[in-house]
């Protein structure tokens, strides 16, 4: 008979894992993490702990996550928005570990953003969010697609004589995947002879990064949704939601804007 009770909170059945996995990372022994590992960063006994791993039990005051945020050593925001559901487990692991470095040289940086604006001119994009698969329309050697038995999150390869940029079938499109696909979307475009000759560095991966960015944010959209932003709300969350983006990007991207202006 199936337990009803099981996943009445299903955002804190999250925030378990994603405790978990940050326990699992941090470790610097062979010790296996165990759910009352987890449970004891609240004090929680067995019982507890198990009512919170499977959603029986919500965690979302604000003492509560403030306490597994000093334990974890993260950034509460992260641990609010698993707790509200703004997050996935997968994108808030992703924003934890990091999505790597973003600098460059400004020449380097020039180049990125004229490439992501003819792109993205070509495209026609005038709403938001932008969805990387509308590239593969006017990017005519790659095509985008889910593929049925793929496990890795997402996959690059030569096919029919194309770039295939693949991801598993059944994956939530969250912030992290979108990113990603636009990172190997960036791949293949810096490998454009008109780019290769150049830029500094096309094997750095900072332009891999920054050329995604660009992409998933382009000036002119960031300069309008900016400008609207309600001033009595936090400005980057109401970029995050127009964008669909994490909250790590925003910023990195927002700091980028406001630093070149464009």
């Amino acid at each position: 008979m199936i337990n009803i009770e099981n996943n009445r909170f299903p955002h804190s059945a999250e925030l378990f894992k994603f405790c978990k996995e940050v326990l699992n990372i941090r470790k610097n022994t062979a010790e296996k993490i165990t759910d009352q590992d987890v449970g004891a960063l609240l004090g929680f006994d067995p019982a507890d702990c198990t009512h919170w791993k499977y959603g029986r039990k919500n965690i979302k005051s604000i003492q509560n996550l403030n306490q597994l945020a000093k334990a974890l050593e993260i950034d509460p925001r992260n641990l609010i928005d698993i707790s509200l559901g703004k997050n996935v487990l997968l994108d808030a692991l992703i924003e934890y570990q990091g999505y790597g470095e973003f600098s460059c040289a400004k020449e380097d940086r020039d180049l990125l953003i004229n490439e992501a604006n003819n792109l993205i001119e070509k495209a026609n994009v005038k709403a938001l969010p932008i969805f990387v698969q509308e590239f593969g329309n006017i990017v005519p050697q790659v095509d985008f697609k889910t593929q049925e038995s793929q496990k890795d999150f997402v996959l690059t390869k030569e096919e029919n004589g194309k770039t295939l940029i693949s991801w598993p079938k059944g994956e939530k499109m969250g912030t992290a995947l979108r990113f990603y696909l636009a990172k190997e979307l960036a791949q293949v475009l810096l490998q454009k002879e008109s780019l290769k000759n150049q830029l500094s560095d096309t094997k750095n991966p900072n332009l891999g990064n920054t050329l995604a960015l660009f992409l998933l944010m382009p000036s002119y959209l960031l300069q309008i949704a900016f400008s609207q932003c309600d001033p009595a709300r936090d400005s980057v969350e109401q970029l995050m939601a127009l964008f669909w983006m994490s909250r790590t990007l925003i910023n990195i991207r927002l700091k980028d804007f406001l630093m070149y202006r464009n």
